[in-house]
């Protein structure tokens, strides 16, 4: 360790800048170099500092483009302080050591954000002086303090304070690794820019670069002997991190996996009608739509399979309120994981503050943000590497096409759309059966996770009727083709009368002769929206 004796300090965000030059140069007597607005400031505080122009002999260019880039800033910077050579050029050229450097970026994240700034704008954001001598800063670390944000103001005092002067090497090293982490997110930010805004990239280019930054240390993995955490995408108009978690046990990674899955399924239902679903290791276990109220949908939603949905994630697409609380938790008395709402009532936060191990995540107003959401990528992780896509954030349905003799009501395109719905957001192959209430449409019996389609459909027909509900006069979505007619038959055996997927099979002429044969509606609607 040395003792600070020299100080460049050129910050943008000057929160408590003036305290920290006042300790450097009261307290120990540090030489304090500045440029622009940060001199200003120090010198308006009674500050005695020395203009960098002065100090290198060099004027500020350009409109303050070119402050500090200069051999006798980068050299005081860079320069060994074990190291003869170094030591006798410092001396030959007159470029003293520079010990501690003080530098906050140009908030090009936050400026390029606004939609209404220009690419002039956006370009005189782009920080050049400060992340050379940061960058030098921090590849200096052994000789050189680096603080590029205010935050660690008071770590630097502290450590003067107890150590004479001095940083200790532990805190330079750490203070050194927060830079080039900086800069990484700065830089990527940048290069993001570039690509979205002024077409010098394409979707899926060459280098992918992205930035996450962790926002959650979850409880474990996907088992219990896995670690995980989450990572916010500093792009994201909105992701999960920005939910609030009310109350509840710590979240795990498969909460989140669940909790995105449900968010996600609520909205492609949209808010049209109140909606409960209710999810099970990423696949719904039961999901209803209601006309007149979001209890009703609630207890269509459990009673479509209440035994998966012990342990479930519960999902609302409506404020949550004293009623819907007491039928879960007092009448019902089910085992929940995670409930999520835009919000909780008042009274229904009292009922669920009686159950502190259940995850209560708010999630806002998501529905309005649906466009933004989705501008991001899914991006998934494969052995040493990622598999990128657009989100499936398409209408389901593509169009209705009715190829069968029997044809469909308004109505009924509601039922299909719903169930096509319902079979989306289940694991492939899936299957979901569901059934009109006099107010509105509830799922019945969901498959999925098989391995044929055929299988798929018996077993989300066997689901319904295990928990007694009527599968005659139902309607059924399956994510993909019927390969043949077994599938079809197996569904107008348990007396499903309308049918909706993409259609596109080497069969379909068979599929849909088996439909008129058994007088079922067939719709393809041309899109396929496997799960995996």
């Amino acid at each position: 360790m040395g003792k600070i004796k020299r100080a460049l300090i050129s910050v943008y965000d000057k929160a408590g800048v003036v305290d920290l030059a006042r300790v450097l140069k009261q307290e120990f007597g540090v030489e304090i170099l500045s440029t622009g607005g940060t001199a200003k400031a120090l010198q308006d505080a009674g500050i005695d500092i020395i203009q960098v122009s002065k100090y290198t002999g060099a004027p500020e260019m350009f409109e303050g483009r070119v402050k500090t880039l200069h051999p006798k800033v980068e050299g005081g910077i860079l320069q060994r302080r074990d190291n003869p050579k170094d030591a006798a050029e410092a001396e030959k050229y007159n470029v003293p050591p520079i010990d501690l450097v003080v530098c906050n970026l140009y908030p090009f994240a936050s400026v390029v954000a606004d939609p209404k700034t220009t690419n002039d704008q956006a370009l005189e954001m782009i920080d050049i002086g400060g992340p050379t001598m940061i960058r030098a800063a921090a590849k200096s670390w052994p000789y050189v303090a680096v603080v590029a944000n205010p935050a660690h103001y008071s770590l630097i005092i502290k450590e003067m304070r107890e150590n004479g002067g001095e940083v200790s090497q532990k805190t330079r090293a750490n203070l050194a690794q927060e830079v080039f982490a900086v800069m990484s997110l700065y830089d990527a930010t940048v290069t993001q820019y570039m690509a979205e805004k002024l077409g010098a990239g394409t979707k899926f280019p060459e280098m992918l670069v992205k930035m996450y930054r962790k926002v959650y240390q979850c409880r474990y993995g996907e088992n219990w002997d896995q670690e995980a955490a989450f990572y916010r995408d500093t792009k994201a108009d909105w992701s999960l991190a920005d939910a609030k978690i009310l109350q509840g046990k710590e979240v795990s990674f498969n909460n989140y996996l669940d909790i995105d899955a449900t968010v996600q399924m609520l909205l492609d239902l949209g808010t049209k009608k109140p909606t409960t679903v209710i999810f099970k290791h990423t696949s719904p276990c039961g999901a209803a739509m209601d006309d007149t109220s979001l209890l009703e949908s609630c207890k269509t939603a459990f009673s479509c399979d209440p035994l998966s949905a012990f342990g479930g994630i519960w999902g609302f697409n409506r404020p949550l309120t004293k009623d819907i609380a007491e039928y879960i938790f007092v009448e019902k008395k089910v085992f929940v994981e995670v409930i999520l709402a835009p919000s909780f009532a008042p009274e229904a936060m009292k009922i669920l503050q009686t159950k502190q191990n259940v995850r209560v995540v708010e999630f806002g107003d998501i529905f309005s943000k649906r466009n933004s959401i989705y501008k991001m990528q899914d991006i998934r992780g494969a052995l040493g590497g990622a598999l990128v896509q657009d989100y499936d954030s398409k209408p389901v349905v593509k169009e209705w096409k009715v190829v069968s003799k029997k044809g469909i009501s308004e109505k009924e395109k509601e039922y299909l759309e719903f169930a096509y719905i319902v079979c989306k957001w289940a694991k492939s192959n899936s299957a979901a059966f569901v059934q009109p209430t006099k107010t509105g449409v509830y799922s019945i019996g969901i498959g999925a996770g098989q391995q044929s389609r055929v299988h798929v459909v018996k077993l989300a027909a066997s689901k319904a009727k295990e928990f007694g509900h009527e599968t005659k006069g139902s309607y059924m979505g399956t994510d993909s083709f019927f390969p043949f007619p077994d599938g079809l038959e197996a569904a107008a055996d348990v007396g499903c009368v309308a049918i909706i997927n993409p259609g596109g099979s080497n069969k379909d002429a068979d599929v849909i002769k088996t439909a008129d044969d058994r007088s079922v509606a067939l719709v393809f609607c041309g899109k396929r929206v496997f799960r995996t």
